[in-house]
């Protein structure tokens, strides 16, 4: 009875240990798969102005690019992206110097950052 304990007291304790790491750690790698979902990201965005416009992350060969639409604006561009372990980082059409951080907790909005002065927030489309 005292080895079954010990083994049910042994998993639980991997278990919670690899919970907290994949919660905590989203690593530059879960960030771009992540980032090159198929449906591409609505983005609100707030500065002294508001808006919302259309993000979608591609990777061409290795160098990771976002697309850009601002349909209210009739405005479109595409721009490098640099994914660090913990956020991206990237300019827009009219914006430089944005970086989003990941949560991975936020399931609503992964991605919030800023530049300096617009906020941002991505939700999965």
């Amino acid at each position: 009875m005292k080895r079954v304990w010990i083994s049910i007291v042994m998993l639980l304790a991997v278990i919670m240990c690899s919970s907290v790491w994949s919660v905590a750690y989203g690593g530059a790698d879960e960030i771009k798969a992540l980032l090159l979902r198929p449906g591409g990201w609505t983005v609100e965005w707030r500065g002294a102005s508001e808006g919302v416009s259309e993000y979608v992350f591609e990777d061409r060969g290795g160098k990771i690019i976002v697309k850009i639409e601002t349909v209210a604006w009739n405005m479109s561009c595409e721009k490098d992206v640099t994914i660090t372990s913990e956020a991206i980082k990237h300019d827009a059409c009219y914006d430089t110097g944005i970086t989003l951080h990941f949560d991975p907790n936020d399931k609503e909005y992964p991605f919030k950052g800023e530049s300096q002065k617009v906020n941002y927030k991505l939700k999965a489309k």
